[in-house]
């Protein structure tokens, strides 16, 4: 019963950022399977104006879409020159496609909302890096979105590893971003 009353105050607008990050990731690896992009931005703009909508600041969302394209280039630059993953729709070998691009963008900004919670939790934000990092990839490949040239294996642990490391990484920045009154994600909960 607690839980249900603890669910039913999840403001509609972490509720909906929730929604539409979960419609992201099946709107890009689907999308990317079927050779589509267009889903994936159509969703990731949802999700961008929900946010600003909802009263978001600008400057809040665009540093973290920022720190997102920066940790994504980095990282899937890495993967991409090791050959752990190839992914459909890239537009260049060394260079991750628009549509994982945009997943980045989306997970880093949904650090200011419905997975705020991670902020200032680093075991926490590192085990849930970790676990979902290997899910999500392990999915994209079984949906033929990407495949994992040196074994599925290889890709698991390099994924897990630093997801394990970017999201306590990206949860300290939205945290520093916030200043005072940021969005938290229960009410009466401040960020800590």
């Amino acid at each position: 019963m607690q839980i249900m009353k603890r669910l039913q105050q999840i403001p509609p607008a972490i509720l909906g950022n929730a929604v539409l990050f979960q419609a992201l990731w099946f709107a890009a690896v689907l999308g990317a399977a079927q050779g589509l992009q267009w889903p994936a931005l159509a969703t990731l703009l949802a999700l961008v104006a929900l946010a600003l909508g909802s009263g978001a600041s600008w400057r809040a969302e665009g540093r973290m879409a920022l720190a997102g394209l920066l940790a994504g280039v980095l990282a899937e630059r890495v993967w991409l020159s090791l050959g752990l993953i190839e992914y459909r729709m890239a537009w260049s070998s060394g260079w991750p496609p628009l549509w994982i691009m945009m997943l980045w963008v989306g997970f880093a900004m949904s650090l200011n909302h419905s997975l705020a919670w991670l902020q200032g939790r680093v075991r926490l934000a590192a085990l849930f890096g970790a676990v979902g990092s290997i899910a999500s990839v392990l999915a994209g490949v079984r949906c033929g979105a990407a495949s994992a040239p040196a074994g599925l294996l290889p890709l698991a642990v390099c994924y897990g590893l630093v997801w394990a490391l970017l999201v306590p990484a990206l949860a300290w920045w939205a945290a520093r971003g916030a200043g005072p009154g940021g969005q938290t994600m229960w009410p009466g909960e401040g960020r800590t």
